[in-house]
């Protein structure tokens, strides 16, 4: 599992986050006209239990999409309610939101970020992934037992808007059965 990830495959996996999410933000930076700062990539190993809570910030809103290919998984999007309409507004979105254009203006944000990350995260390693349509959801109401798995590679970055008081985290949740999978291709990265 993610414990017996070496430093070296850990620094590898981490510069590759680094380069997708560098990526994302290039793509949002480009439409909104704005300068987006970056978190270090974060990779952790958790439960159920461990990653309903990391989904649990009651201030932001919440969208996922699921990704099939070589490897399999979810990406969730985390977006702040703070500063939501200024981005809108930078989008060109008429304000104030109404509850429909919001969750329009949330779902273009997931699928600019999540396609970017995974697509330039999947091209490196020489993976082939489909991700599928981003929806809202309300984590609060999922369960640990509605995960088929007991540990899993979690990997995540925060985007910040820094005209704004907006602020996204992307975060990348393999299935335990694609880990072994993006081991090996790290593992030919590094020979």
């Amino acid at each position: 599992m993610i414990s017996a990830l070496t430093e070296e495959q850990r620094d590898a996996l981490q510069e590759l986050m680094n380069i997708s999410m560098g990526q994302a933000a290039n793509a949002l930076a480009r439409l909104i006209e704005a300068k987006i700062a970056l978190s270090i990539p974060k990779i952790s190993s958790v439960t159920p239990a461990e990653f309903i809570e990391i989904l649990s910030a009651n201030n932001m809103w919440h969208t996922r999409q699921s990704f099939l290919g070589t490897v399999k998984g979810e990406v969730v999007s985390l977006q702040s309610r703070l500063g939501c309409e200024a981005v809108a507004e930078l989008m060109d979105y008429d304000l104030p939101l109404s509850e429909v254009t919001r969750e329009e203006l949330l779902l273009e944000l997931s699928n600019i970020l999540a396609g970017a990350c995974l697509s330039g995260f999947a091209e490196q390693l020489e993976l082939t992934t489909k991700l599928s349509m981003p929806t809202v959801f309300e984590p609060e109401k999922l369960s640990s037992d509605h995960y088929r798995w007991a540990h899993t590679l979690l990997m995540e970055v925060e985007f910040k808007v820094e005209s704004s008081h907006f602020d996204s985290k992307i975060v990348i949740c393999l299935e335990q059965d694609s880990i072994a999978t993006l081991l090996n291709r790290l593992n030919l990265l590094l020979e």
